[in-house]
């Protein structure tokens, strides 16, 4: 019987095309049948879970991967099979795998079936997720070290206000020992000396409190926060700030905001950092005595937030587009990254901070965040 020659190449170019495929292929793949069976395995696969053909070919595919999906896969094709409904097959995403050594890593998983047979592409994500959690590593330095250089230019206002009550204090020990030293004692007198003494040293004690929370290495911690209480707990820090340079600070708590769930202390260094920013700005302006206004608000349905309103000189228009990257800045020796890591630090809880014009002259800073996080819930059942 005549066979059609077309039809025997394209036959043969399919079966050696496939083969020549597999084995030039970078990315692992791995051939399965309806079992779950292993029946190909190319050179790249080998590599990615250091195992040979023989190690794997005809056993399940389930040894690639790591509980609780290695005791599930075999439910997972039968649910397919039976439901037709695709996790992966057709979409592809991110799960772990486990070499032969038990070593898990990431990758990236793409399935495509036909004939009966799944065809799973694999992709070792750990160099990616490596540059990923290095470039985070930096980015976090970077916060730090904003953090930091911060407080430095914040250190003649937090001396300032440390100092004010420590000379209270010894003012009033004297006036204390001189009372003593009365013979006529007036009780009352050395009562409200003690008591103006331990005022001040509480005083003293909570910008220290205050200082330490703020500038100490520590990790990361998200809880839930009540937005106007983290405003009011580093607000001793800005009036140190700006009381230094003769600028008065008024506040609004708009009340009953609901809580968010953030890291209060990198919420106060951007609210710090809006706020050195408005004190440069006014420093040596002509309206200093209208001060710096700090205000928090409900932003949007969802959402909570503070603004920063100054009547400094404000920003060129040039410039406006420009402030939020890293090392833009007006400021004469300036790193230009404490707006850039600002906004990062607000658009990690999923918020925006922004910039306009103030009316009256100057600049409004703000930032709003959502009252809730979405946390991804790391699930991803195979099939």
């Amino acid at each position: 019987m005549d066979t059609d020659p077309i039809r025997d190449r394209l036959d043969k170019l399919t079966r050696h095309g496939f083969s020549a495929l597999m084995d030039a292929a970078a990315d692992g793949i791995v051939v399965i049948d309806r079992n779950g069976t292993v029946l190909d395995f190319n050179s790249a696969a080998q590599r990615m879970f250091g195992l040979a053909p023989g190690q794997i070919v005809g056993r399940n595919v389930a040894r690639l991967m790591p509980e609780p999906d290695r005791s599930r896969h075999d439910e997972y094709i039968a649910r397919y099979l039976r439901t037709g409904e695709a996790r992966i097959i057709g979409i592809g995403r991110e799960v772990t795998g486990q070499r032969a050594d038990g070593a898990t890593f990431p990758m990236q998983l793409s399935v495509g079936s036909a004939e009966g047979l799944f065809i799973g592409i694999v992709r070792d994500l750990s160099a990616q997720k490596a540059a990923e959690e290095e470039n985070q590593r930096l980015k976090d330095r970077l916060v730090e070290v904003d953090r930091l250089s911060l407080m430095g230019e914040l250190a003649a206002g937090l001396a300032h206000e440390i100092n004010q009550p420590l000379s209270a204090i010894a003012t009033y020990a004297q006036a204390g020992e001189r009372i003593v030293s009365d013979e006529a004692t007036d009780t009352e007198a050395l009562r409200k000396t003690c008591r103006v003494i331990a005022e001040q040293a509480l005083r003293a004690g909570r910008v220290i409190h205050n200082l330490r929370n703020f500038v100490g290495n520590r990790q990361v911690v998200e809880d839930e926060v009540d937005f106007n209480r983290a405003i009011q707990d580093v607000l001793n820090l800005v009036e140190a700030d700006a009381t230094a340079a003769g600028i008065a600070v008024h506040t609004e708590y708009e009340p009953d905001l609901p809580p968010i769930v953030a890291d209060a202390i990198r919420l106060q260094q951007v609210l710090l950092n809006l706020t050195r920013n408005a004190v440069d700005a006014m420093r040596d302006g002509p309206r200093k005595e209208h001060g710096i206004r700090i205000r928090t608000q409900r932003s949007g349905r969802r959402s909570v937030g503070v603004e920063v309103i100054d009547h400094g000189h404000g920003y060129p228009r040039e410039l406006a587009d420009e402030m939020f990257q890293p090392f833009v800045t007006t400021k004469p020796g300036g790193l230009g990254v404490g707006l850039a890591v600002s906004r990062r630090i607000v658009r990690t809880y999923g918020g925006e901070l922004y910039y306009r014009s103030n009316p009256g002259g100057g600049s409004i800073f703000g930032f709003s965040v959502p009252q809730k996080r979405a946390f991804g819930d790391g699930h991803h059942g195979q099939e």
